[in-house]
């Protein structure tokens, strides 16, 4: 008696259901380095740190230490690229120049303080003047924005101190879904356009002549 062969059909996948990478953009902050007085070693060192199998490095850019420069590159890989992270290198000193923590707080809505609480503790035994650094983290949109060092080495250390954190913060992002209106309630604290929720105060008495 012949055996019976029964086909087995693989299961097949759908592409939107793989696992996408996080997409980053990497700037590096530094006059110097824009006018090529002497290459940019920061970029490529943050940009190899993340680890390939998880990210994309989509984008790198050299802009000046100018705040205009900088907030505009930063919106550019947000609405242009459609990055998930973008991560300066450079200008979070003590210096004049040092201006990338207000160019990032003037196109960040929302800060994310922990990120650069432990930036600025990362390795301080051997590194004390991380303390220095005056970078900011927030999130624009739905991409998380973080300021790392200029040195390349203390860049890498920065980076690697919140790496583990990061694919969190980008699910939840990416999960966010607008909230819903109930029916009945307007925008602001959930009132009902009838009138529902307003004050409502005793008539006085009327005096007598």
């Amino acid at each position: 008696m012949s055996a019976q062969v029964t086909n087995v059909v693989a299961p097949q996948t759908n592409p939107t259901q793989e696992k996408r990478l996080i997409r980053v953009a990497v700037i590096t902050v530094s006059d110097r380095a824009y006018q090529g007085i002497y290459k940019d070693e920061s970029g490529p060192k943050v940009a190899a740190t993340f680890p390939p199998e998880q990210y994309d490095v989509v984008t790198t850019k050299i802009v000046p230490d100018e705040i205009f420069a900088i907030s505009n590159e930063i919106v550019r890989c947000v609405e242009m690229e459609r990055v998930d992270i973008v991560v300066t290198t450079g200008g979070t000193g003590c210096s004049m120049r040092d201006v990338t923590p207000e160019a990032t707080r003037n196109v960040i809505q929302r800060e994310v303080v922990g990120i650069s609480e432990v930036i600025r503790l990362a390795n301080r035994e051997k590194y004390p003047n991380m303390i220095l650094s005056r970078g900011v983290s927030g999130i624009r949109n739905q991409t998380l924005v973080f300021n790392l060092p200029g040195n390349p080495e203390n860049a890498r250390i920065a980076l690697e101190s919140v790496l583990a954190a990061l694919p969190h913060c980008i699910k939840t992002m990416r999960q966010q879904r607008p909230m819903r209106k109930t029916k009945g309630q307007n925008a602001v604290g959930g009132l009902r356009n009838s009138g529902e929720g307003k004050s409502r105060t005793k008539p006085k008495p009327r005096m007598r002549p």
